[in-house]
Parts: C-alpha cells; structure tokens; sequence
C-alpha cells in the first residue's frame, strides 16, 4: 500500500512539473509583458501577489496532502478554453486575453489534476492571480479619469473647509495665486488597486458571512476616493500656506506614503 501511494505521489509532482513546464512555455511572453507593467506603482504590489497565493496554499498543505484526488473531465474541457482563448489572444495580438486565458488553463489544470470537489482548495490561490493582470488600457484610462475629477472635486471641498477661497475648473484647482493640475499620477490607483487587493485578501481569511466578506472588498473604494480626495485637499491647504513647494518633490510623495498607512489601517 505505501509502496501505491508512493507511485500515485511521484506520479502527480511528474504531472505538475510537465503541465506548469507546459504552461510557461505558452505564456511566457505574456507574463513577460505583465511583470513589465509591475514596475508602474499602480501595479508594484503584484510582485507579492504570487507569494501569498503560495501561503495559502502552504497553510492548506495538510489538507492537501491527506485528501484523496481525482481528476476530472470538467478540468480538461476548462483547459481546452483556456488554450482556445489563448489562441485568440495570439492572433489578435492582444495580451490581455492572452493573460486570462492563462488563468483558465492554471484552473482547467488544477481541475483536471484535483477534480471538482477538491478545487477549493486551491481556488483562492488562483483567483489572487487574477489581481496581478494589469487593467486594459481603455478600461484603466476611463476610471482613472473619472476618478481625478471625482478627487478633485471633494479635494476642493475639504480645502474650503479651512476657508480658504478656491475654484475648480475639471482637475484644475484654482487657489487664486496658485493653480493646482491634479494629474493623472493623483487619480487615487495607486491607493486603489493594493487596497482591494487587501481587502480581498482580508475578507478570506475573516470568518464571517458573506455579506461582510463582500462589505470589506467593497469598502475599500469609498475609503480610497476619499483619503486621496483628503490628500488632495491637504496639499492644497498646504500649498496655500507655504508655497507650491508642498506639492512637490519628495514631500508630494512623502505625503502620499503618509496618507496610504491610515487607508491600510481603515
């Protein structure tokens, strides 16, 4: 018996290394072009994202390591897409299906390894990696506008609460001496995409309803436009008291790093 169990183990870490050799071979460009689009600050915490997919897939070893897998058709049929949206994505030339298709073929694999009812454990792991993809440039620069306005606009709420006179024409602020562009480097991504990537993260691993899981996923936005609206708004402040040097160099970016610890604490 321990000798059956032996083969069966070898068996499946031969399968894991020629299926993810397989993998990578096929994707390799696309996660190339990814890891490019890491080295963005709006996207610099995807190099963790891996890791902690690996953690909790560690933390879930013993369950793991005592279930009984079988493999399941579904799983090839899953994989079979994945390769097909591949495929599309390699002659439409556009990377970003080709990035997802590479999610579905991790999951077609896993599936067809572990069958159906073992998949949960290594859904969340996958799913992570889903946060690691980079947003379509279309998509991105559509929310990323709408979200400089959206700043700006309670930026310059929070400034004329210290009444100070101000007037805001699109993601220009107006001090009257001093104008402020809120840039597209201000839209508030860079606070966005860690943060819900933490609250889910967060929501996994509290124990509760559904309804809360998803409520602290979901808080994450208004507490993002709103903490970057208020750093809007203090630079604003700031500037008008001591000059547009508040607004740049290494304090705008000290500012920022300051503002984000009470976004990760909230």
């Amino acid at each position: 018996m321990a000798t059956q169990q032996f083969k069966f183990t070898v068996l499946y870490k031969l399968l894991l290394i020629v299926g993810f050799t397989f993998v990578y071979l096929i994707f390799s460009e696309a996660i190339k072009h990814a890891i490019i689009k890491w080295d963005t600050p709006e996207y610099s915490h995807a190099y963790l994202i891996p890791f902690i997919s690996l953690l909790i897939i560690w933390q879930s070893y013993d369950r793991i390591k005592t279930s009984e897998f079988k493999g399941a058709w579904s799983g090839l049929v899953v994989l079979l897409l994945g390769i097909g949206l591949w495929y599309v994505g390699e002659a439409s030339t556009l990377f970003i299906i080709i990035k997802y298709a590479f999610l579905v073929v991790l999951l077609g694999f896993v599936m067809s390894m572990t069958g159906i009812k073992k998949i949960y454990l290594f859904l969340m792991p996958i799913f992570l990696l889903f946060f690691t993809i980079p947003l379509p440039s279309f998509i991105y620069n559509n929310i990323s506008a709408s979200l400089q306005l959206l700043s700006s606009d309670i930026g310059v709420h929070i400034i004329r609460l210290f009444g100070i006179s101000v007037f805001l024409e699109g993601s220009v602020i107006d001090l009257g001496a001093l104008q402020l562009q809120v840039v597209e480097a201000c839209n508030g991504l860079r606070y966005l995409f860690p943060l819900v990537t933490l609250g889910v993260i967060t929501a996994y691993f509290y124990h509760t309803h559904l309804i809360f899981k998803l409520l602290i996923v979901i808080s994450t936005i208004p507490i993002t436009i709103f903490m970057n609206s208020f750093r809007i708004g203090v630079i604003g402040v700031l500037v008008d008291r001591w000059g547009v040097s508040m607004a740049q160099g290494f304090i705008h970016d000290f500012e920022g790093w300051i503002v984000f610890m009470p976004c990760f604490a909230i």
